[in-house]
Formats: C-alpha cells, structure tokens, sequence
C-alpha cells in the first residue's frame, strides 16, 4: 500500500509541475497573483480561493506541530504556503522514505510512539 502512496505522490507531484511549468510560460510568472487576488468580486473564485487558502493554512499548521523543531516547522509552513503540493508531496515522499513507509510515523513524526500511546 504505501508502494501505492508513493507511486501517487510522485505521479502528482510531477503533473502538477507539469502545469505549473507551461502556466508560468504560457502566461508569465508574474501573473499568478492575478489570477488568485483578481475579481474576488465573483463568488466561485472567491470560494475556490478562500478554501484553497484554508487548506494550505491547515497544512501550514500540521508542519509546524509536525517537525522536529519549532524552527523548522515554521519554514516547512512557509514554504507549504508559498510551494502548495510543489513543496508538501515531496515533503511527504521523502518522509515517507524516512519512516520506511511507517504511515503512522509520517503523520504523527516527533509525537509518534512505536507502543502506540502518543507518547
């Protein structure tokens, strides 16, 4: 199974750089922030956007509780908001590598206990 997450998360993580590749050259870099603050007067960006913006902030959340240091979590927050699934699949790949496929271990990280009380 975690085969199976990997496979997932890689095959994600490269088509999501796929279109964030030809978007940025087909439209220019400079024209994301348009694209996302822009006519937030219509209602389905605005909800699209305002959930985006909730789920990277939770994401944000979990990589502060979830690293090894306060420091770090707070850079790996930053760069989950700024990188979206760009930065957050690779993180979760490579821990998930680190873990030796221990999904438990990947969620929970420096709270993960091997005798399964939290502790």
């Amino acid at each position: 199974m975690i085969q199976l997450f990997r496979i997932a998360l890689a095959a994600a993580w490269l088509r999501l750089l796929m279109v964030t590749i030809h978007a940025g050259q087909t439209l220019g870099w400079d024209k994301a922030g348009d694209f996302f603050f822009g006519d937030m007067a219509h209602p389905w960006r605005a909800q699209f956007n305002f959930d985006f913006f909730c789920m990277l902030l939770l994401i944000a959340v979990w990589m502060v509780w979830h690293a090894k240091s306060r420091l770090l979590g707070v850079l790996f927050a930053v760069l989950s908001i700024m990188g979206g699934c760009l930065f957050t699949f690779a993180y979760l790949l490579v821990q998930s590598f680190r873990t030796k496929g221990n999904m438990a271990a990947v969620l929970l990280a420096r709270h993960y206990s091997a005798r399964g009380d939290g502790q």
